[in-house]
């Protein structure tokens, strides 16, 4: 397993900050310093068409994942990769028809404004960070780990780090031939763990947290007949809940693994409570539960009921 950047998500990031949309929850402020590359660089393609067109396709607003699932749907070439299922997008886009002209307008953009030799300078200033980032990666197998814990191999996954995303993010690319799990990470986010000294917790929760999503949210999912049609407050509990498993999962390996000790799941505890993870102190004594009792749960789908029962009834 190995962290690195990707150009698509660059390019499409790079087109959103041109065309002026701005979301603080979702992306860095327009004062960070990459950002301002980005103006200053690719001023004179502020009129391009995708530039313009990105707020109309996108108008409903951004899904969080609908940007990151629509650039890793892309081709190195930048073209819409037949082989992935564009359903995931439709309900965030304008209409399927605006989302194929934006999509070559991109190619547009990106062939016209050399894009690549501006990803590779970034992808080169960015180059020791990566190579930290992947010593940490590399001392554990993470991935193993993961799949251990769950009962559950992963299909093909991949670590990015996005230099625009605040939060750290799940997706799961459905291709023709199976599925992709990525997690992105936040560049700030990291940033921020490092300056704090808590970089190894961190890159180590996002990647855990974020495979976790993979195998959890399915699981919930299966707890309603029809998972695509829930109201609001039947989602949310679904959100406390994945989160509050994910959550307790990630202290569990932590400890595991000897990057905390149990003296540390109070304040954890709390953390994931501010965190939209209500149920997590519960939820990490069941998975207690679960580790002493594998020969009855071998995996995490066979316990599942028993976390899901733990936050009440849903709504």
């Amino acid at each position: 397993m190995r962290i690195s950047m990707d150009k698509r998500l660059e390019l499409l990031f790079t087109v959103m900050y041109l065309s002026e949309y701005e979301d603080p929850s979702f992306c860095v402020d327009c004062e960070d310093v990459f950002v301002q590359m980005i103006r200053g660089k690719f001023n004179q393609f502020s009129a391009h068409r995708a530039v313009r067109d990105f707020p109309k396709v996108w108008k409903t607003g951004i899904d969080c994942a609908s940007l990151p699932y629509y650039a890793l749907a892309l081709t190195r070439n930048i073209t819409f990769n037949p082989a992935i299922h564009a359903a995931r997008l439709h309900d965030d886009v304008s209409s399927r028809e605006d989302l194929s002209v934006f999509t070559a307008s991109l190619r547009s953009f990106y062939l016209e404004s050399g894009f690549d030799k501006h990803f590779n300078l970034l992808r080169s200033q960015h180059g020791q960070y990566l190579s930290k980032l992947n010593a940490i990666i590399k001392r554990k197998p993470l991935q193993q780990v993961l799949e251990a814990y769950l009962g559950q191999k992963f299909p093909l996954t991949g670590v990015v780090l996005s230099t625009y995303l605040k939060p750290f993010l799940s997706v799961t690319l459905t291709r023709a031939v199976g599925e992709k799990v990525y997690c992105i990470c936040s560049r700030r986010g990291l940033e921020i763990a490092d300056q704090n000294g808590n970089l190894e917790r961190i890159l180590l929760s996002a990647i855990w947290h974020e495979f976790s999503h993979h195998v959890i949210n399915p699981l919930t999912d299966g707890l309603f007949d029809h998972p695509d049609t829930l109201n609001d407050q039947q989602a949310e509990w679904c959100c406390s809940l994945n989160e509050s498993i994910i959550w307790a999962i990630n202290i569990r390996l932590l400890i595991k693994e000897s990057i905390i000790s149990s003296q540390d799941i109070g304040w954890m505890v709390k953390n994931a409570a501010r965190n939209r993870a209500p149920h997590t102190g519960i939820m990490h004594e069941l998975l207690c539960t679960y580790e002493q009792n594998r020969d009855i749960y071998p995996t995490m789908a066979d316990f599942h009921h028993v976390l899901a029962k733990s936050a009440g009834s849903p709504p």
